[in-house]
This record gives structure tokens, sequence and C-alpha cells, in this order.
């Protein structure tokens, strides 16, 4: 089965983070992917920019309303994702504990419905 891991964390504590503790985040990510695809764990996984480089389309009015940045008021942003393949959810659970940390980090665990 496949699962989705989302990586929340608090943009502004991360862009306070020194070049070399943003670099040590970023390095330990690198490893992190390097075992999940040599288990066979990891089927994808990409950083993305902050939120202010995306945009918002609400979908729940006669018109698309499209704004720029994040979709939420908030601080947590969504900074990255990784598709899992694991033989249940205890497995992608184990392998989301092991997510490296940064400021703020919550990590979301979701299946992915085979339809």
């Amino acid at each position: 089965m496949k699962y989705l891991l989302l990586l929340h964390g608090d943009a502004d504590a991360e862009a306070a983070l020194s070049d070399a503790e943003r670099r040590a985040v970023v390095d330990e990510h690198i490893r992190f992917s390097r075992e999940l695809r040599e288990s066979g764990a990891m089927v994808m996984g990409e950083a993305l920019e902050p939120p202010p480089a995306g945009r918002s389309i609400r979908l729940d009015g006669a018109e698309p309303i499209v704004t720029d940045g994040p979709f939420l008021e908030g601080k947590e942003a969504l900074g990255g994702f990784y598709v899992l393949e694991c033989s249940s959810l205890d497995e992608a659970t184990d392998l989301a504990r092991r997510v490296p940390r940064s400021p703020g980090l919550v990590a979301q665990l979701l299946p992915i419905a085979d339809l």
C-alpha cells in the first residue's frame, strides 16, 4: 500500500536557521531519502518551495478564486513530502518516526486510496 508522508514545519523558524543549520537539515533528508530508496520503501519525495511561491485555488463557489501564497493562515507550512510503499500503516509509521527533525516539524501520514 502507498502512503503520503507530508512534512509541515515552522517556516519562520526555519528561515532563522543559520546556513550551516539549514544545510545540516537538508543533508539529513538526503541521507533519509537514500535509506528509503535502498530499503525499497520510497516511491518518490520532493522538497517544496516556501509558501509565498505557490498559489491557492478555492473551488467552493461558482468561479474559482486564485490567490497567492499558502492555503491557510498560520506559521505552519508544507515543506515537502514522501510517497512510501509499505506493507502496513505500522511500517509507514515507523519510517515516519525517522524523519529528520526541523523547527516545528509535524509529519502527517495518509494512506493513498487504491481506486
